[in-house]
């Protein structure tokens, strides 16, 4: 459970976080971030496995795919298979693509029982599910579709392409090296690289798959998942659109904003998640939103989710911004809070909700109106 917070705590201020201006071109700059925030945060990003196949099936009763994706290393010693489930519109050829990891994956989107279940998966869930020790359970089916609504992802034209963040990095710190990535990678690294690695490697599955438009691809994350949904698009550029809901500490909420969870906080209860070193104060996350520039980012929040620091939050995307080339006005913190709520520009976007920590339709609605072209 989160410490209770009250509304006072959600403005820690004055508050600027520092200029990102500097004599060096933009693409020098941010291969700098990228570098410093691998090394003092969130552990080396693993190579592309050496071979990457996918196997596509047609699931029974629904209109998904089951992708099994397997990866190979060089010598052909190792590997790793992990499911995924893909939702395409109908009667659009070379769709958009919406990408992600979800906390039971397309067990918790889907209601039958076709989809199997990967017992070594190690996930967190609400305790009042009563699933033991984090494992997928039929007792989950379903419980996210909420969170993952693909009839009105699908309605709106988008392919949408998910899998169980659990199956390639147990989110566990006593399983983490036993079972997905880490083994198969051979690398001692934080979950949050390890989960936007697995985002990576669900996009070199749809290039296979075919049928999608490659050349629009979102990739979206709530959570610990919209962490990794940023670290991912800050490192790949076939990402075109990065949608992260609620991430807060070591996603887009920055740690000078004296508000909510610390990375200490957050190293002490997952000591699998980052990997602090040294000097872990030298950038601040408005880096991290800026390496995606001049890439789309749209960041969502919520009022009573304090522990996330959604004021901290928006601070960052407007301190980010400046990276971008166009001009983009911002109102006031207080005026968002207050009134305001939503905010987009051509490349960025930012919405409170009211509520707490979830993700929900109200910003599923949102981000696609971002991806679609509106403006508020």
């Amino acid at each position: 459970m989160s410490p209770a917070l009250s509304l006072e705590d959600a403005f820690a201020g004055p508050f600027l976080l520092e200029s990102l201006d500097g004599p060096d071109p933009l693409e020098k700059r941010q291969e700098r971030w990228r570098k410093e925030l691998s090394d003092t945060i969130y552990g080396q990003l693993p190579p592309a496995p050496a071979e990457l196949d996918v196997e596509v099936n047609p699931l029974a009763g629904s209109p998904a795919e089951r992708i099994e994706i397997t990866m190979r290393s060089a010598d052909g010693a190792k590997a790793l298979i992990v499911d995924a489930a893909l939702w395409r519109p109908e009667s659009l050829d070379d769709a958009p693509l919406i990408a992600g990891l979800g906390f039971a994956g397309p067990v918790g989107i889907l209601t039958g029982p076709e989809f199997p279940l990967d017992m070594r998966a190690r996930i967190h869930c609400r305790p009042e599910l009563g699933v033991e020790k984090g494992r997928l359970h039929d007792v989950l089916r379903g419980t996210e579709a909420h969170r993952w609504p693909v009839e009105m992802l699908t309605a709106r034209g988008y392919a949408v392409l998910v899998s169980c963040y659990g199956s390639w990095a147990p989110d566990d710190p006593n399983e983490i090296m036993r079972h997905g990535a880490c083994p198969f990678v051979g690398l001692d690294t934080g979950a949050i690289s390890l989960w936007a690695w697995a985002i990576q490697r669900l996009l070199d599955a749809a290039e296979l798959i075919g049928g999608l438009d490659m050349g629009q691809v979102a990739v979206a994350g709530h959570s610990r998942l919209g962490k990794a949904a940023l670290w991912a698009a800050a490192n790949d550029t076939r990402i075109g659109a990065v949608l992260a809901n609620n991430s807060g500490c070591a996603g887009a909420a920055p740690a000078g904003h004296a508000v909510g969870e610390t990375l200490a906080q957050m190293t002490a209860a997952f000591p699998h998640w980052i990997k602090l070193r040294g000097d872990a104060t030298s950038l601040d996350q408005h880096h991290l939103l800026a390496s995606t520039a001049p890439r789309r980012v749209y960041v969502a929040s919520a009022e009573k989710d304090l522990w996330a620091d959604p004021a901290g939050t928006y601070i960052a995307l407007v301190a980010a911004s400046e990276v971008w080339p166009e001009s983009c006005f911002w109102p006031s913190v207080e005026a968002m809070w207050a009134r305001a709520r939503q905010t987009c520009q051509s490349a960025l976007g930012h919405h409170l909700r009211p509520g707490g920590h979830e993700l929900l339709p109200y910003d599923w609605q949102r981000f696609l109106d971002f991806l679609d072209g509106g403006h508020t």
